[in-house]
């Protein structure tokens, strides 16, 4: 599936069941469940580093800063070191790939929000998707992306129910 010494970017989301991953900017997700909160710790104790967009790293910011993070955002030139676990990174000035791969990171999670998210499924660049979909609606509010250059398309490999509300864990690949 994954070629030897490649990066490896997977795109971890919880999503309503009207499609939507908050119901405004800088909204914090604790309207998921306890086990996509499992699942959630589980990849990114996997993962090298974590990739997210600087409204999503706000919201989260307790829970992200014990974790090694690269913050995309459009506030610093090209890249601005802030302490040993957290990077901010524009990516306008600095291709996000090939600072992952100088760095030696092998499995980057893509946690969001939307920009972020818009920005690697319009480069190709997901390869894996896990997405929980949780039994509640906002009627309104953000989506998971809103790319349209994506070529690759996503293969279903498992679909796994959470819990008796119905949260379903739905897990994706992206062929080359």
């Amino acid at each position: 599936m994954q070629e030897k010494n490649r990066l490896q970017f997977k795109a971890l989301a919880a999503m309503t069941l009207d499609g939507r991953i908050a119901r405004h900017q800088g909204e914090f997700t604790n309207w998921t469940s306890a086990e996509d909160k499992v699942h959630l710790h589980r990849e990114l104790d996997a993962s090298d580093v974590i990739i997210v967009g600087s409204t999503t790293y706000e919201a989260a910011h307790t829970p992200l800063s014990t974790r090694r993070c690269i913050v995309l955002t459009r506030r610093v030139t090209d890249t601005k070191q802030e302490n040993e676990l957290l990077v901010y990174l524009n990516p306008e000035n600095v291709d996000p790939v090939t600072y992952c791969q100088e760095k030696g990171y092998r499995v980057v999670a893509v946690l969001g929000g939307t920009e972020t998210y818009t920005y690697f499924f319009n480069r190709d660049l997901i390869d894996e998707l896990y997405l929980t979909i949780e039994p509640v609606t906002f009627g309104e509010g953000l989506p998971l992306h809103t790319a349209t250059e994506g070529k690759r398309q996503p293969q279903l490999v498992s679909a796994k129910k959470l819990n008796n509300r119905g949260s379903l864990l739905l897990h994706y690949i992206y062929a080359a």
